[in-house]
């Protein structure tokens, strides 16, 4: 079995944590820029029909008494961290699907009273709740995981898929979007037990077909989908609501870019020797620099002195529509800096981007 624990809610119920006055409120959490869109949104919102990716006025038009909030991907990232080391203390084998989704490996003794206890000790320490489900399969998972939302916990066994399964709308399968969406209710197939007899036909396409056939399915390859894969860099890149002049905004862009990357490569384990930067101008001019450092650092201070040299060297005061930063040449921590890194969630909660240089006394190593 693999279970799929999904954050309810991540990005506004921390929000909604830190600040009780939003408690009962439609909250949605948008960007900093004059053209951002909702990035997250908690369930009082979306009964109005609020959705991601949908502008603010759009949003203010279905509830007029939403509630918006500047995100804050810093303290996302680190209560995130924070979720996984508890995740990696109980189950030997995951991956993060994403900032907020985790695929758990089960072959564990025990593995339905270690889900439990996670569950609960993440509502102790963050405040937040999650949702899980179990399948035979990945796909699958994921369908029982949105299905139990919110603070939910579903077991799908193999031998009541098909029950599980036929009566739920299309929509709910991973991988089926809008258009295919449209293309399947426009041949009158709403259900996923009418999904399932399409499948079979020759009319069907065959990347429907594989689609449906991955719900099913109970031996996919778990080693595989379970590999952890090396990555190549960490990396952040913004193109800008306006076309930005100052060199002193374009730092303090670049370094809060850095300080995302900072924190992915902390958070997987990893040290970089390479700083590059991406600056492309207002016609689509685009410079590309990077430098490297003498030996492998998790120093903040030092990548963020090298970002600063390389945006000095790069900006020529014409204006800057894309910035993007990275951290590449990886190496991964090794045994003897686990302890540095186990501490890291408190040393990421006390960082500032307003503050670097005071911050990132923290991280000399």
């Amino acid at each position: 079995m693999v279970a799929l624990l999904d954050m309810d809610s991540f990005f506004a119920m921390i929000e909604i944590v830190r600040n009780p006055f939003l408690k009962d409120k439609p909250v949605a959490i948008i960007g900093w820029g004059e053209r951002t869109a909702i990035s997250s949104m908690n369930y009082a919102a979306k009964r109005y029909g609020v959705k991601v990716g949908m502008p603010p006025h759009m949003a203010k038009s279905l509830c007029p008494q939403i509630v918006f909030v500047k995100a804050d991907f810093a303290e996302y990232e680190s209560i995130s961290l924070g979720i996984e080391n508890l995740l990696c203390e109980r189950f030997p084998i995951y991956i993060r699907y994403s900032i907020d989704e985790f695929f758990i490996d089960l072959n564990v003794p025990r593995y339905l009273e270690r889900l439990i206890e996670l569950k609960k000790e993440i509502k102790r320490q963050y405040k937040l709740t999650c949702s899980i489900g179990i399948s035979p399969n990945p796909v699958l998972s994921k369908i029982a995981c949105e299905f139990s939302k919110p603070d939910g916990f579903l077991i799908v066994e193999k031998e009541k898929i098909s029950e599980f399964l036929q009566d739920l709308d299309v929509s709910s399968i991973p991988g089926i979007g809008r258009k295919t969406q449209e293309y399947l209710r426009k041949i009158k197939i709403n259900r996923v037990k009418e999904l399932v007899d399409f499948a079979k036909r020759s009319v069907c396409p065959k990347t429907l077909a594989e689609l449906v056939e991955s719900i099913f399915t109970i031996d996919f390859d778990r080693k595989e989908f379970f590999k952890k894969k090396p990555p190549k860099s960490f990396g952040h890149m913004k193109t800008l609501d306006v076309n930005i002049t100052s060199l002193s905004q374009i730092k303090e862009i670049g370094f809060y870019l850095l300080y995302r990357a900072f924190l992915r490569m902390i958070r997987e384990g990893y040290r970089a020797r390479t700083v590059s930067l991406i600056l492309r101008y207002h016609k689509f001019q685009t410079i590309s620099l990077s430098r490297s450092l003498k030996e492998w650092s998790s120093n903040f201070l030092r990548f963020a002195k090298v970002l600063e040299m390389l945006i000095e060297s790069a900006f020529n005061y014409e204006p800057v529509r894309m910035l993007g930063v990275s951290l590449s040449n990886l190496k991964p921590f090794s045994v003897e800096q686990l302890e540095l890194f186990s501490n890291h969630e408190k040393l990421l909660k006390a960082m500032s981007v307003k503050n670097l240089e005071i911050s990132s006394k923290l991280f000399l190593t």
